[in-house]
């Protein structure tokens, strides 16, 4: 069963369970803001059916009881990530166990709201267990969200790094390369979908978790769809291309133009089918150190 499988350990990361104490924080005081005025057990509303106006008081104890319960709640998610931190270090985890950790989270933080409810004298007694029941349906969609977002993104992470290390190491480990400028491309289970050779390659694009491969083949433009990063792609052959935008990268030996315009900065590569590719700042200089070191010596 898929719940009896072990849980990555990337999703036990402090990273991962930092930042899913941050969103369920931050997404809970938009949710409330929002869902407090239609809610029959909100405190503010609790407060509005004891009297005609809340009053000074009434307010006050609204404040102190949200100010103080957020503080309690922040304190015990923050504690329940650093047990399950430690946890997850010393033993081996299975889904299961993470789901039934979220739903004992989810019932403890209802029962803390529950219990400022009473000693703020919130509702009347009877209704204690009304207000647990409803709490833990609401505090379920504010705490399940941003664990599925922080998954998410703890999980594309993840294959990025796998990416990156595929492409740094798998060329290396089971390609033999006799020819320096031949480039072998891996995909993201490390097989060999292609060999190009660097005087053919003119740029890499990226787009999400893969990148577009732009070459030469018998005098016409071509490319490529592979499942990697441009980020893996620089680390391996850096020595032949030059990053010049975040989503681009461009064969050093095909720029033959940069401009700096007032609209932006772009470079022009050789081929003339292919538009001109942007230039963010960040990565300016070091076109322009390349280009300025290339005229010094063209061999270079």
């Amino acid at each position: 069963m898929e719940l009896k499988k072990k849980a990555p350990r990337f999703l036990l990361e402090s990273r991962t369970l930092a930042g899913s104490v941050i969103a369920i924080v931050i997404f809970s005081i938009i949710f409330m803001l929002i869902y407090a005025p239609y809610s029959s057990t909100s405190w503010l509303t609790l407060l509005a059916t004891q009297s005609v106006s809340i009053g000074p008081f009434g307010a006050f104890q609204v404040v102190m009881a949200s100010v103080t319960f957020y503080l309690v709640a922040i304190a015990f998610l923050i504690l329940s990530k650093v047990v399950l931190y430690h946890v997850g270090r010393k033993f081996q985890l299975y889904k299961f166990h993470l789901i039934s950790w979220i739903g004992a989270e989810i019932m403890m933080v209802s029962f803390i709201y529950t219990i400022f409810t009473a000693l703020f004298n919130l509702a009347a007694p009877e209704e204690f267990l009304i207000i647990w029941g409803r709490s833990v349906a609401v505090l379920s969609f504010i705490i399940i969200v941003p664990y599925i977002i922080c998954l998410q993104q703890a999980i594309n992470r993840h294959q990025r790094a796998l990416l990156d290390r595929i492409g740094m190491d798998v060329v290396n480990d089971k390609v033999e390369n006799d020819d320096p400028k031949l480039i072998h491309l891996v995909d993201s289970t490390g097989r060999l979908k292609m060999s190009i050779s660097i005087d053919s390659l003119y740029y890499v694009e990226s787009q999400d978790n893969y990148v577009k491969i732009y070459y030469e083949s018998d005098g016409k433009l071509c490319n490529y769809m592979l499942r990697s990063t441009t980020k893996a792609i620089e680390n391996k052959f850096g020595e032949y291309l030059i990053r010049c935008h975040r989503g681009y990268i461009v064969n050093k030996n095909k720029i033959k133009i940069f401009r700096n315009d007032r609209d932006g900065m772009y470079v022009k590569l050789m081929h003339d089918s292919i538009k001109q590719i942007p230039v963010s700042r960040s990565y300016a200089s070091s076109i322009q150190h390349f280009l300025a070191r290339t005229e010094k010596n063209p061999e270079a």
